[in-house]
């Protein structure tokens, strides 16, 4: 009796163990990433990106499809991951400071709460961006032309007003001694669509982020005006002076990454498998190509920092007049 005891206590034991270590429950279909936002922006490129390191790592073995949709810089893609999507393990939607601006905005009536936020991946930074032919040279001639007459140049952002692109904007200008409410500024649904209105030339400003301008760049259709980042970027960007070097203390990292729906089963094996897609060759080959930089959270760690990320913006909206 106590031999047979002792096997079935130490197969209960097994099975527990077998439990505790067994993988979290993954997609049981075909995987959907949600841009939130047009072809050609921050978003988009994240999705793609991450669908190619995924695929080429093989940490997935299910079809992934991006399925972009616009709207209210993030409020339509979140309003559709609570409303429709509760549950629902096989998607994803990406994130970055243009929806937590629109959380702060309220033009969403959905927060953070509502979702899981799952990981942040890479962080860009914001820049000021001109056709190649433009008489602007730098941040300090466009701080000289707005002083002036703020509303005089039209500035191009591929979201609202009082969202990520025109906060770079405004978070500049007041650095600059420029009212941020006198400035002309002409959202649009993404930020390949406001890139096209600069090249146009609807719009002779572009405030975006460095990455969704690394073609035009290199093929010489723009100039970027500065970059609001710590230390100059690589690459492309090396010889493009920050805008402390120009005399403006601002700096604008834009992180980006993912949220689930709420409910969903799948949210471990996602923080499990985007961290080792992060610390992948083919996503260290795509943030060399992108001139993204590392910027890797999961867990309370992430959503901590969501919380502070959530209250420094409310403070610089109520500080530009945006937010009262």
């Amino acid at each position: 009796m106590r031999t047979t005891a002792a096997v079935l206590s130490l197969l209960l034991l097994a099975g527990l163990a077998a439990v505790s270590w067994a993988a979290p429950a993954g997609p049981t279909g075909p995987i959907e990433l949600i841009a939130p936002a047009g072809a050609g922006g921050g978003w988009d490129t994240l999705c793609r990106m991450t669908a190619r390191a995924l695929t080429a790592e093989r940490l997935v073995t299910q079809p992934i499809t991006v399925t972009n949709m616009p709207g209210g810089s993030g409020a339509v893609a979140i309003a559709h991951m609570v409303t429709r999507r509760k549950g629902d393990g096989n998607v994803l939607a990406a994130f970055s400071p243009a929806l937590t601006l629109t959380i702060v905005n309220r033009n969403t009536p959905y927060t953070y709460r509502d979702v899981v936020p799952v990981a942040s991946l890479s962080t860009d930074y914001g820049v000021l961006v001109v056709r190649r032919d433009s008489a602007i040279r730098d941040l300090r001639t466009l701080a000289a032309v707005l002083r002036q007459n703020p509303g005089g140049v039209t500035v191009a952002g591929g979201s609202a007003p009082g969202s990520m692109d025109h906060i770079i904007l405004a978070k500049w200008a007041k650095a600059a001694g420029v009212d941020p409410l006198k400035l002309r500024y002409l959202p649009f649904q993404g930020g390949g669509e406001a890139l096209a209105a600069v090249l146009g030339g609807s719009a002779s400003v572009l405030t975006t982020g460095a990455s969704e301008v690394i073609g035009q760049l290199e093929a010489g259709q723009v100039r970027v005006l500065g970059i609001f980042a710590e230390r100059r970027l690589g690459g492309p960007f090396a010889g493009v002076a920050t805008a402390g070097e120009q005399g403006f203390s601002v700096t604008f990292p834009i992180w980006r990454g993912f949220y689930a729906p709420p409910d969903s089963p799948t949210v471990r094996f996602w923080e499990e498998t985007l961290v080792r897609m992060s610390q992948s060759r083919e996503w260290a080959k795509i943030l060399d190509e992108l001139k993204w930089f590392p910027f890797v959270l999961t867990g309370d760690r992430f959503r901590r920092f969501l919380e502070q990320d959530t209250a420094n913006f409310e403070a610089l909206l109520k500080d530009l007049g945006f937010v009262k």
